[in-house]
């Protein structure tokens, strides 16, 4: 292994531990999970190749070969998802070929995103190793002390044991910044996400073959999505198309009885999984894309959205930048959302404006380039100051 320590006038190398992203990284249309988190690192990735870093990946085990290069980017794997034995697996073989992955990578800066287990194990094993760690949050709740969205409560004390060591702290938002302040007593970085320039285009010829005004959307279906609201409101605005694209818990009730009621509503198509490349063309055909989502962080779907001239109708406006710059509109509930559906079709040259000011302002403030450049200025105080501050582990009261 070599010396973590980069010469003076040498970049240093990064390592992107995102289990889930070598379905991206290496095209296999078999691997479908593939969420904001690991587009954004797979973006983040490829421009810090361009400016000549040395870049590599942690990623699940799916019998790719170790080590594989693709696109001047390392990639090491750790374990398959399903491998151990109940009980005993998180110790073998998730935290120690975890480790050995990022071993192997042997990089100066390790990049993790969102809140998961994986955030303290990377820690621990780079505070072990005199590594530095930037983390970034990927939504709205990984700021909040309750953690709603994590089950487990080694989940959630491995997060916070991760989140307070990490050398960097990196917010998509300033809201983000807010929250994190408040619910942890942490100070972070604000580094917007990003989008590739190569999804805009002329403006497109708007509305679905099934009807002359189409309504998108994008994620997965669970219940802080609210995407049971998605029926509900198609079933009340039958002169609008959904597509819908998002893949559904089948092994838990709320999944079953989505899709049952999803398909009983004759104005949704309903896409379980569209590769990346056919996304674009969904994208593109949209009058709007809707989000009913309770919380988020800086959607991923927005960017993209708005990078092919798609305005937004949400109920959640990070930063309240829809509103400021006209990317759309927000609705904060179910009935609003209802009268800004049943409005729409009568109100195609708003949205068309709507849509051009959405290309404008994410080619302003959303570039690869800039977020890089904001992302090289957080290394670059990684690598020069330590968290001085160590809370136990296992602090009483915070399971």
């Amino acid at each position: 292994m070599t010396d973590p320590a980069a010469p003076q006038n040498a970049k240093p190398s990064i390592c992107f531990v995102a289990l889930n992203a070598y379905g991206l990284l290496s095209g296999r249309n078999d691997l479908q999970h593939i969420g904001g988190a690991e587009v954004q690192q797979v973006l983040l990735a490829r421009e810090f190749v361009r400016r000549d870093y040395r870049v590599s990946f942690v990623v699940l085990d799916h019998g790719q070969p170790d080590g594989q290069q693709i696109d001047g980017i390392r990639v090491y794997k750790a374990y398959p998802r399903d491998a151990g034995v109940r009980f005993v697996r998180f110790l073998h073989p998730r935290v120690t070929r975890l480790w050995s992955a990022m071993r192997r990578a042997d990089a100066t800066i390790y990049y993790q995103r969102g809140a998961a287990t994986e955030t303290g194990l990377v820690v621990r094993w780079c505070q072990w190793n005199g590594r530095r760690v930037v983390f970034a949050l990927a939504h709205d709740s990984n700021c909040d002390p309750k953690l709603p969205l994590l089950a487990g409560v080694t989940e959630r004390r491995l997060y916070r044991y991760g989140l307070r060591r990490a050398d960097v702290i990196l917010s998509q938002s300033n809201q983000q910044k807010r929250l994190l302040l408040d619910g942890f007593g942490l100070s972070s970085v604000l580094v917007r996400s990003c989008c590739h320039p190569e999804l805009s285009a002329e403006d497109p010829l708007r509305g679905s073959p099934q009807s002359a005004f189409s309504v998108l959307w994008v994620g997965r279906l669970s219940p802080e999505k609210r995407s049971e609201w998605i029926p509900e409101l198609a079933g009340t605005v039958p002169n609008c198309h959904f597509d819908i694209v998002g893949q559904c818990n089948l092994r838990s009730t709320y999944g079953r009885e989505f899709r049952t009621q999803l398909h009983s509503v004759p104005n949704v198509t309903y896409h379980p999984y569209v590769a990346r490349a056919d996304m674009v063309t969904l994208y593109r055909r949209a009058n709007l894309l809707l989000c009913t989502s309770v919380a988020e962080g800086f959607p991923n779907v927005f960017l993209e959205a708005w990078t092919c001239g798609t305005p937004v109708l949400s109920s959640v406006d990070p930063d309240a930048l829809i509103e400021k710059y006209g990317l759309g509109e927000v609705a904060a509930d179910f009935e609003a959302l209802q009268q800004r559906l049943l409005d729409a079709p009568a109100r195609l040259d708003h949205w068309r404006q709507c849509g051009r000011a959405a290309q404008k302002y994410v080619s302003a403030h959303h570039s690869v380039a800039a977020t890089v450049d904001a992302l090289e200025c957080a290394i670059e105080a990684a690598l020069r100051d330590r968290r001085r501050h160590r809370p136990a582990l296992f602090k009483a009261g915070t399971a």
